[in-house]
């Protein structure tokens, strides 16, 4: 019997930090069967290329991606495409598949007749902005006219779908929610390394205005109020840092909170804490929640954007009000002082996380679309 011709795909992504969008791309490139799809990433030069030439079947090419106007990246973007689109039989499907504004606006232009687009977008919804409100406006016009462009949209969440709907006007039909996934690790939980006496809180998030951390670092005022022994780990960088930092020694919380930087291995920190806090203004949808489940981490969260798309409040974690830092604490103070609380949300939301948020299951509904738009 002939075998089936692969279904090409290319991954396209602007950014190749750690981060949502990249870890997302990533995990996709490992999970993805390579009997029946040739994958190729395009993307800058940074921890994602680094971390997907590891993947037997997967092809990497650099492209810079350094503006929007970036003429060299359109060409080399086309000439990677071609390239790939050419290989085995050039008659073959090939989907361009574009992660975040800048790789969707590049796309448009690599884009030849007959071929398949899918958008996902991984950031906006309606909380997010940028500092510069002309920029945020132009950010939003591009986002539209890519999607209009896009014969499929994934969102990550029920609430970038609204966002994206409402305002592009497109059909409902366009659309396609699919979260965001981990994969399992099979190694035991480390609860039993937690060595110190101390109740351990932790954070992971670009130092970022859009993640909270201000209302966080002011809560933890309150908190070490009741508690002297409880301490405050925040892994990320950004440049909200020396904000943090004036805002830490002002309430005298030197010796409380400390600003770990960006780490690769999240789950070491995941691991050694009691309690996961992310006080996000926005958020899509959040990889370190699942991060913290996985680690039965009892998570305490905004409740943002897609965020109560994953917790169900007092069940599988804790909602609590964007920028309000009484509230926080008060909910922080009351999950570190009650184990037993901890244990039964840590208990339900790594359950929850076997059934909906396993790369295994999601892998699937992602290559049921790609089977799909080449079918449709």
């Amino acid at each position: 019997m002939e075998q089936k011709q692969k279904i090409k795909i290319v991954q396209v992504i602007a950014d190749s930090e750690i981060g949502g969008g990249p870890r997302h791309v990533l995990g996709l490139l490992k999970h993805i069967d390579k009997e029946k799809f040739d994958v190729l990433l395009i993307a800058p030069r940074g921890w994602l290329t680094a971390e997907a030439v590891k993947i037997k079947g997967a092809g990497v090419r650099i492209v810079d991606f350094k503006n929007k106007f970036d003429v060299n990246s359109i060409v080399k973007l086309k000439k990677d495409i071609a390239e790939f689109r050419t290989s085995g039989d050039p008659f073959g499907a090939i989907i361009i598949h574009a992660h975040g504004p800048r790789a969707g606006g590049f796309c448009r232009f690599a884009i030849r007749s007959g071929e398949k687009f899918i958008y996902t977008e991984h950031i906006w919804n309606k909380e997010y902005n940028l500092k510069n409100p002309i920029n945020s406006y132009l950010q939003v016009m591009g986002i539209r006219s890519v999607c209009k462009r896009a014969d499929l949209i994934i969102a990550v969440s029920k609430s970038v779908k609204k966002f994206l709907i409402k305002i592009t006007k497109l059909s409902g039909d366009k659309f396609v929610v699919i979260p965001n996934a981990i994969e399992l690790s099979d190694s035991n939980h480390l609860e039993g390394h937690r060595k110190t006496t101390e109740l351990v809180v932790g954070c992971i998030g670009s130092l970022v205005p859009q993640k909270g951390l201000i209302y966080l670092v002011k809560a933890f005022g309150r908190v070490t109020a009741s508690l002297p022994k409880a301490r405050l780990e925040i892994v990320g960088d950004g440049p909200e840092k020396e904000k943090l930092l004036l805002e830490i020694r002002k309430l005298g919380l030197e010796s409380k909170i400390q600003l770990i930087g960006a780490q690769k291995n999240v789950r070491k920190f995941l691991s050694c804490w009691d309690l996961f806090v992310l006080p996000s203004i926005s958020e899509t949808f959040g990889i370190v929640i699942l991060e913290a489940m996985e680690q039965k981490v009892p998570v305490i969260a905004s409740a943002v954007g897609g965020i109560p798309e994953i917790i169900k409040d007092g069940k599988t974690g804790i909602l609590v009000p964007p920028a309000d830092s009484e509230k926080l604490a008060k909910t922080i103070s009351w999950l570190l002082a009650e184990k037993k609380d901890r244990l039964s949300l840590s208990t339900e939301a790594y359950d929850i996380l076997k059934k909906n948020y396993d790369w295994s299951k999601i892998i699937d509904d992602i290559e049921n679309v790609f089977v799909g738009i080449i079918k449709a």
